[in-house]
């Protein structure tokens, strides 16, 4: 059976959820992952760690990734393996198959991947999934500057792979999204912040899940 499409008011408590428990608006700056500095802070894996906004995320992001043509989901490890795993899951209620891969930080030395920096579902015919010739999405929590996200695209580059669609949670102020339209790479997201950490829906988005929303009343 084909899963309902998530709606607005879906949306509505994803977002709040996000605003919540994700965006933490600090007293004074704190230092990020990226090496930047920043008044508020954006942990969205406290959300792809929770089942029930693991759900709503994967629903919301399913739809891009299919439509882009990827043959596989996946990012940067650890933080995209519930996220990839609830966007697999969405799109298998819709009737796709979309296996997931995950990027480590630094090669893996033994086992039957040899030196492979890419961890991966099995395939139907027996070979890599992630191998030349295959088109990939990459997916990741929250974008600052990029650099986390770009490490998996580059990675999946090297495999020999296409990437044609890298997508994110929150895209932050600092805008990284453009660092992937700048290689070619659509970019998308649900979400996205001012520099004061103020939560807005992406206008994609949002009139998606108006008309899915429209669509079940």
């Amino acid at each position: 059976m084909t899963e309902m499409p998530a709606t607005a008011r879906d949306l509505q408590e994803l977002r709040t959820a996000v605003e919540r428990y994700a965006i933490a608006v600090q007293p004074q700056p704190v230092q990020l992952a990226s090496g930047g500095w920043s008044t508020y802070y954006a942990d969205v894996r406290l959300l792809t760690l929770h089942p029930r906004y693991a759900r709503l995320i994967g629903q919301f992001m399913a739809p891009a990734v299919i439509a882009s043509g990827a043959e596989a989901v996946g990012g940067m490890a650890m933080g995209c393996i519930a996220l990839a795993s609830g966007i697999a899951a969405a799109a298998l209620d819709a009737g796709s198959v979309l296996p997931t891969f995950f990027v480590r930080p630094q090669a893996k030395e033994h086992g039957p991947s040899g030196a492979s920096a890419i961890s991966q579902s099995i395939s139907g015919d027996g070979t890599p999934l992630v191998r030349a010739g295959r088109t990939v999405a990459v997916v990741e929590d929250t974008v600052t500057q990029g650099g986390s996200a770009l490490k998996a695209v580059e990675a999946a580059e090297a495999a020999g792979c296409e990437v044609v669609l890298v997508m994110c949670v929150v895209e932050r102020h600092e805008g990284g999204g453009r660092v992937f339209r700048e290689r070619g790479i659509p970019f998308k997201r649900l979400f996205y912040t001012d520099d004061t950490g103020r939560l807005f829906v992406d206008g994609e988005l949002q009139a998606r899940a108006g008309d899915a929303g429209s669509a079940g009343r």
